[in-house]
């Protein structure tokens, strides 16, 4: 009798789905692999990257696919997040597999001009969606490696770091040199179409040696654009404003360019705060700002090919007693104003433009969907508008201008609501009893506004502790249940 040995069927292992579990908290949450190079970036600085292109395995370009935003545009195949959700699994495997064998290529970005408050027009690349998944991943690589060699002022697009931070650290650095205070503006001309593709890869290539990532790096860089003509166009300088990858790239060419020829030349004489390509500097006196104003529009001009806007760029008196301007930064106006016994104190508020610009935003809004949706739901809208306006110029000093926004929608609100038919709607004590039972948010009170004078950074104010907290809850301890709330 012959003993037959029992046959297994060979296993096919997916070398895709051979990846380590994903990280559960900070920048990386739900990526893999990508704490721990940035972990070596840190305890290892002089050392070059050297295996990158398996991070980009299904687990990554999946988490990569889930933080997209499904209310974005679409590029030009007209393929939504929806879409290719439906089958995603298949569709992540064949994205995959393609760039690991190396045949994967963008496909040309699509052209949206956007108007700009100044006047003029900002170009937009709107990629397709697969673009955007492989940009996510590779723009979170990037920042895993440079992240720790970025400058400590350098705000824009990094991990909790915020425009209130920004403003909070430019408002410490004014007020430290009260008394001789000069600063110095910058704001570089079309700088995210003038990046040097050669100077940023010679950048990259610094800390990184993988010849794959950095092709594609580079595919990503010199993807075409199809223009509202109609034409594609090859992008040859420049990186597409309004891809994922693109403000990570903006960041590595300006440290190298801006930030560390800053530290060692200038650092001991003033200080800068960046976000992205806006940059303010400070110093305490006028000899150093103008040296420093020659040497920066030579430095940017010899090293990196950029100029600087003109218009919002120059020098500015700013001591205590003798201020010649304001401040201008990222939609707020830091200026030299008096507190409630006359003395100078520094302040922050709301630009003039940008509050009018807001509020003709919000007419435009009312205006074109005041027949598209009931009553109630703009009520819902429109409170949602007011926080999001709140919670961005909701700063120290500035409740005057939130006020001002405010009391202008509910204007707008009435006058709009009034005109979707020949008949008015709403007389003005109707319209205010309905704002009294259907409340739309008002300004924050002092204390809740962002602290931007406290020396630990932007927070939150804490509301003052009540004393009548137990009387908060059903009951106390000393009336054993019995006694009702004062408040609920």
């Amino acid at each position: 009798m012959v003993m037959r040995m029992e046959q297994r069927g060979t296993r096919r292992v997916d070398r895709f789905q051979l990846t380590a579990e994903a990280c559960t908290d900070g920048p990386f949450k739900g990526y893999v692999g990508l704490d721990r190079i940035n972990s070596a970036a840190i305890d290892r600085p002089e050392e070059k990257m050297t295996h990158l292109m398996h991070h980009l395995n299904l687990v990554n370009l999946r988490h990569g696919f889930r933080e997209l935003d499904g209310s974005k545009a679409s590029g030009i195949d007209q393929v939504t997040k929806l879409e290719y959700g439906k089958d995603l699994e298949e569709n992540i495997y064949n994205l995959c597999d393609e760039i690991q064998r190396g045949g994967w290529r963008p496909k040309p970005s699509r052209e949206v001009l956007i108007p700009k408050p100044q006047g003029g027009t900002r170009p937009l690349a709107v990629g397709c969606l697969e673009d955007k998944i492989v940009q996510n991943v590779c723009a979170k690589i990037l920042e895993a490696i440079f992240e720790p060699e970025f400058h400590r002022h350098s705000y824009g697009f990094r991990y909790k770091r915020s425009t209130h931070q920004a403003i909070a650290q430019l408002y410490q650095q004014i007020r430290y040199r009260a008394d001789n205070c000069v600063v110095v503006e910058m704001d570089i001309e079309k700088f995210f179409n003038s990046i040097d593709h050669e100077k940023l890869m010679a950048i990259i290539e610094e800390r990184i040696k993988d010849q794959h990532f950095l092709r594609l790096i580079r595919r990503q860089l010199r993807n075409s654009i199809l223009s509202v003509d109609g034409e594609i166009k090859v992008n040859e300088v420049g990186t597409p404003q309004g891809s994922p990858i693109s403000p990570v790239l903006a960041n590595i060419y300006l440290h190298s360019v801006l930030d560390q020829w800053f530290d060692e030349n200038w650092s001991e004489l003033g200080e800068i705060v960046r976000y992205a390509d806006d940059a303010v500097f400070v110093f305490g006196s006028e000899k150093d700002a103008t040296d420093f104003k020659k040497s920066l529009t030579k430095r940017l001009q010899e090293v990196g090919g950029l100029n600087l806007n003109l218009e919002k760029s120059g020098i500015i008196r700013f001591s205590k007693n003798n201020p010649e301007g304001d401040i201008p930064f990222l939609g707020f106006v830091i200026y030299w104003g008096r507190d409630g016994s006359k003395r100078k104190l520094l302040k922050v508020k709301t630009a003039a433009k940008r509050i009018a610009q807001c509020i003709q935003k919000f007419k435009e809004w009312i205006k074109l969907e005041r027949h598209r949706y009931t009553t109630k739901k703009l009520w819902k809208l429109a409170a949602t508008k007011l926080q999001g306006h709140y919670n961005y110029y909701g700063v120290s000093h500035n409740r005057d201008k939130l006020q001002h926004f405010y009391h202008s929608c509910i204007m707008l609100l009435f006058k709009w609501l009034n005109r979707r038919s020949q008949k008015r709607s709403w007389t003005w004590e109707g319209f205010k009893t309905r704002l009294k039972f259907n409340q739309l948010p008002t300004p924050p009170s002092e204390w809740e506004l962002i602290d931007i004078q406290s020396s630990l950074g932007p927070e939150l104010k804490r509301k003052p502790k009540s004393r009548m907290r137990k009387l908060r809850t059903y009951g106390s301890e000393r009336s054993n249940g019995r006694q009702r709330p004062l408040f609920t």
